[in-house]
């Protein structure tokens, strides 16, 4: 994945293709996760698309910068495109509005166009998707993504809220996904875990290893 603590949890990292849920509490560093990863993979050449569906590409990109991860070269080049679905957008922004979160066939459509045009992908996050259109429409759409990944032999990882679905929804997600990271934030401690809970075609490390946040990004304690 390019983030080298992560790939050494992952003994070397995810096969290609893959598909990756972060499945994570509220506030655990998830997104900030899936940006390091696009950054990284951008930087060694792969054209990655970010979906912003929970926050617009204004937000996505801000964070990122703060993090030192500025994205402006890379979107020039072409390696990095934010499709922007935010769902909190009433009408479209003065930058090229892509689809409507809302209109669940304009949404799978718009995701289907960028998945078989690029190499790296990150769906932030399924959640909302489930919450507007239901899980079955959302689980429905998870094998979709995991199709067009498998057809471009991509990488895709996808986000999703840990304890807001029913625990059917995110057992089947995992299990249709192939590969899953949680993210636990313990709350009297302050403390975030990551632990892995599936791979497929590739071992992992055990057990549960601290993750922080700094102005670096993601800090993961091995």
């Amino acid at each position: 994945m390019g983030i080298k603590e992560l790939d050494d949890i992952l003994n070397g990292g995810l096969p290609i293709p893959s598909a990756l849920l972060i499945l994570g509490d509220v506030g655990a560093g998830k997104s900030v996760l899936c940006q390091q990863f696009i950054y990284v993979q951008a930087k060694e050449g792969f054209k990655c698309t970010y979906f912003c569906i929970d926050h617009s590409p204004f937000d996505v990109r801000t964070n990122m910068i703060s993090l030192g991860w500025d994205p402006t070269e890379l979107e020039e080049k072409g390696l990095i495109k934010f499709v922007d679905l935010f769902i909190g957008r009433d009408e479209p922004s003065d930058e090229k509005y892509q689809g409507n979160a809302r209109d669940f066939n304009e949404l799978v459509a718009t995701l289907k166009k960028y998945f078989l045009q690029n190499q790296r992908f990150v769906i932030d996050s399924i959640s909302s998707i489930a919450f507007l259109h239901g899980e079955k429409k959302a689980y429905d759409l998870i094998q979709k993504i995991h199709g067009w990944i498998l057809k471009t032999k991509g990488v895709g990882i996808v986000n999703a809220v840990r304890g807001m679905h029913s625990k059917s929804f995110e057992i089947a997600i995992q299990q249709a996904l192939g590969n899953a990271i949680i993210l636990e934030k313990d709350e009297e401690e302050g403390s975030v875990y990551l632990w892995v809970a599936k791979t497929t075609r590739t071992s992992h490390k055990k057990g549960k290893f601290g993750l922080e946040i700094d102005e670096t990004g993601v800090r993961i304690i091995i």
